[in-house]
Parts: structure tokens; C-alpha cells; sequence
């Protein structure tokens, strides 16, 4: 998946330099892997800031330019968490673009910190603002995802004011709660 890595991450920048995008950054379980333990995961996930008025010809740039023929833009229901993704086949991997559609996404993009991944140099969703995307998404994974960010050196204070602000507060109680018992265990 290094290659497959390399190689989207430098179509993003391009895509970033002709303004198709505004910015973009590593999340999902392999940001994970950034800021805790590594998780194995067979995709990549990027968060992307993207006017909508744009997306069309991001994606069409995406499959005529750059090879990525079977990418494709998925619209969310209105309950749906994630209201605009590209799902892009990108070799023996994939990447999900979720594109960002609310304040807390674009903040996670604003406070992005620069790293090296597989040796190349990107924008990774903090840890804080991964944690409360992972509690948002919900599923069993993404609440053990949480956990062990919990256990990090991370601004509690921050992801407490995050998630208080979505109204998620029983879910990182929930959280909370296995990441004590994870630590416990380990």
C-alpha cells in the first residue's frame, strides 16, 4: 500500500495546487497509526475541504487525468454522517475522500499536524479531533479506535468541549469507559 500511498497523496497536492481542493489530510485508521498503535486497514482515508460546486470536476480530473477510472461521488442521506464521499480504487488499495461538511471537519482540517507517512510528507487529523470523528462514525471499531486515543498524551479538555458541543457526551463516556479497561488489561 506504500506505493498506492505515495502515489494518491501527490495526486491530492496536485489537486490542492489547480484548486480543486482547498486542503486535505490523513484520517482514519491510518492516521490512528500516527498518534497510537497501528492498525491494519486496507484503505486510505483522507478528509478533504472541497467546494460542492467543485466535486464534479474533481472526481471527472480523478478518472480522466489521472487514471483513477472508477472513482466515484456518493451523497449521504440527510441523516447520514458523511454527506459527500469519493471512493477512489487506487491499486491494491482504496481511498475514501470524505469530503468536510461541517465545522468540526473543517477545524480538524485548520488543525492538521504535518508528518512524514510511508516517508512522505502529509497533514494528519490531530489526535483530539480524530477521536471525535471516530466517536461521531460510531461503529464498535471506531469506539476502540477512540479508547486508545484516550489513553494518549492528548487534550482532554478539548475533545470534552468538542463532543459536548456535538452532543455526544454519552458516547465518550462510553469511550472513556473502555479505554480504562483497556489500560487495565494491558
Amino acid at each position: 500500500m506504500e506505493k498506492e500511498f505515495k502515489a494518491f497523496v501527490g495526486v491530492l497536492k496536485e489537486a490542492k495546487r489547480r484548486k480543486f481542493i482547498r486542503d486535505f489530510a490523513l484520517t482514519g485508521a491510518l492516521a490512528l497509526s500516527v498518534h497510537t498503535q497501528p492498525r491494519a486497514t486496507a484503505d486510505m482515508d483522507f478528509l478533504a475541504a472541497v467546494e460542492a460546486e467543485k466535486i464534479p470536476f474533481f472526481v471527472d480530473w480523478l478518472r480522466d487525468s489521472k487514471g483513477y477510472n472508477l472513482a466515484r461521488h456518493h451523497v449521504g442521506r440527510p441523516k447520514d454522517n458523511i454527506k459527500n464521499l469519493i471512493e477512489v480504487p487506487a491499486g491494491g488499495a482504496s481511498a475514501d475522500i470524505i469530503i468536510a461538511g461541517n465545522a468540526v471537519e473543517e477545524e480538524a482540517l485548520a488543525e492538521g499536524v504535518d508528518v512524514k507517512a510511508f516517508k512522505t510528507a502529509i497533514k494528519v487529523v490531530s489526535a483530539e479531533y480524530l477521536m471525535v470523528l471516530k466517536l461521531r462514525a460510531g461503529s464498535d471499531q471506531d469506539y476502540i479506535d477512540a479508547a486508545h486515543l484516550w489513553n494518549e498524551d492528548i487534550d482532554r479538555r478539548l475533545v470534552r468541549r468538542l463532543t459536548k458541543g456535538l452532543y455526544m457526551e454519552r458516547r465518550l463516556k462510553r469511550a472513556v469507559a473502555l479505554a480504562r479497561r483497556l489500560r487495565d488489561a494491558g
